[in-house]
C-alpha cells in the first residue's frame, strides 16, 4: 500500500481528501488487525436493539422489553442513567420507566454503551488497561461537554466517547510497547496515527468504524469513528457527524490540560475547530477547564 499523504496540520490519518469511507485496501489491512484480537461479542439483545431503532417507528415498549431481557444490562443502564454523571432529575426504577422519560433512542444509546463497556472492560489487562482508562476518562469528558453545551444527548456523547478510539485496544494486543506511545502522542494524535499505520498499515480510526458496524452503531456514527482525527472534518456535510467529532476534539483539549499539553498545537486547533462546530463561549470553556484541572473524569474509571 502506497504511504498516505500527510494533511496540512501534519496528520496521516483519513482525510475527505482521500474520500468519505475507508478504501477497501485500508479496510482488508483493518480485518487483518481484527482478525489477530480477542474482540469481544456484543451481547444479541443490543443487536436486537439496535434493528428495533432501525424501523420507521421504533416501539417503545418492544426497546424496553428487549434491555429487561437482560438483567445484568438492565441493572446496569438504570445505574448509569441515576449517576451523578448524567444527574437525572428523578429516580428511574425500571427501563420502562426510562424509556418513558428519556425516550428510546437514548435509552438505547445508553444500553449499547453499557454493553460495549461491559464488554470491553472484562477483556483488558496489561498495556490494554492502560488505554482502556483513558477510553473511560475520555467518555466521561464528553458526557460533560455535552451537557455543558446541550449540542447532543449525554448518552449518544457517551457512546461515541467509548468507541472512537475502541481501535486502540486492539493495537494494545499486538504493538509492542503501544501503551507508551500512546502515552507519550497524548497530545500530538497524527503522531500515533502515523506510529500505526508504520506497524500495521492501517490506524485506528479505520479500526474503529469497522467494529462500530459489526456493533451495528448508526452510520454518522461510524462515520464520524473513522473523521474523528481529520482536521478537514469541519467540513463534513452531517451535522451529526461533525458534532461528534467536535465533542471529542473538545474532550482531547480538555483532558491535555491537567498534563499541560494543552498549548500543543494539534490541541489547540482541536480546540478551535470544537468552538466552531459547537459554538460554546468562555464561560462554558471556563467550566469545564475547571472540571478537567479537577481530575473529575479521571476517578473511577477503572472497574466503574
Amino acid at each position: 500500500m502506497s504511504s498516505p499523504t500527510p494533511h496540512p496540520s501534519g496528520s496521516t490519518g483519513p482525510s475527505l481528501s482521500d474520500g468519505l469511507y475507508p478504501s477497501k485496501e485500508v479496510l482488508e489491512l483493518a480485518f487483518k488487525a481484527v482478525r489477530k484480537a480477542v474482540v469481544p461479542q456484543i451481547p444479541d439483545v443490543i443487536l436486537a436493539l439496535r434493528k428495533e431503532l432501525n424501523r420507521p417507528e421504533p416501539d417503545l415498549k418492544a426497546a424496553a422489553d428487549l434491555i429487561a431481557q437482560d438483567l445484568a444490562l438492565s441493572g446496569q443502564v438504570l445505574k448509569t442513567v441515576n449517576s451523578p454523571l448524567f444527574g437525572a432529575r428523578a429516580k428511574i426504577s425500571s427501563v420502562h420507566q426510562a424509556v418513558a422519560m428519556m425516550g428510546v433512542r437514548r435509552v438505547a444509546a445508553l444500553a449499547s454503551a453499557d454493553a460495549i463497556e461491559r464488554a470491553l472492560r472484562h477483556s483488558q489487562g496489561g498495556a490494554a488497561r492502560v488505554v482502556w482508562e483513558s477510553i473511560m476518562e475520555q467518555a466521561h469528558a464528553a458526557v460533560a461537554v455535552a451537557r455543558q453545551t446541550g449540542c447532543i444527548d449525554p448518552e449518544e456523547a457517551y457512546l461515541f466517547g467509548l468507541m472512537h478510539d475502541v481501535g486502540s485496544l486492539i493495537f494494545a494486543e499486538q504493538l509492542k510497547d503501544y501503551a507508551t506511545v500512546w502515552i507519550l502522542h497524548a497530545a500530538s494524535p497524527s503522531a500515533l496515527l502515523e506510529h500505526e499505520r508504520k506497524a500495521l498499515g492501517v490506524d485506528h480510526t479505520t479500526v474503529g468504524f469497522l467494529l462500530a458496524g459489526t456493533w451495528q452503531l448508526p452510520g454518522y456514527t461510524t462515520l464520524a469513528i473513522y473523521h474523528h482525527h481529520d482536521p478537514q472534518a469541519v467540513k463534513l456535510v452531517d451535522a451529526r457527524v461533525r458534532t461528534l467529532i467536535a465533542i471529542a476534539k473538545f474532550a482531547y483539549y480538555l483532558r491535555a490540560l491537567p498534563q499541560g499539553n494543552q498549548d500543543a498545537p494539534e490541541m489547540l486547533g482541536y480546540l478551535d475547530d470544537a468552538r466552531q462546530e459547537l459554538e460554546f463561549n468562555d464561560e462554558t470553556l471556563n467550566a469545564l477547564s475547571e472540571e478537567a484541572m479537577r481530575g473529575s473524569w479521571s476517578q473511577g474509571t477503572g472497574d466503574g
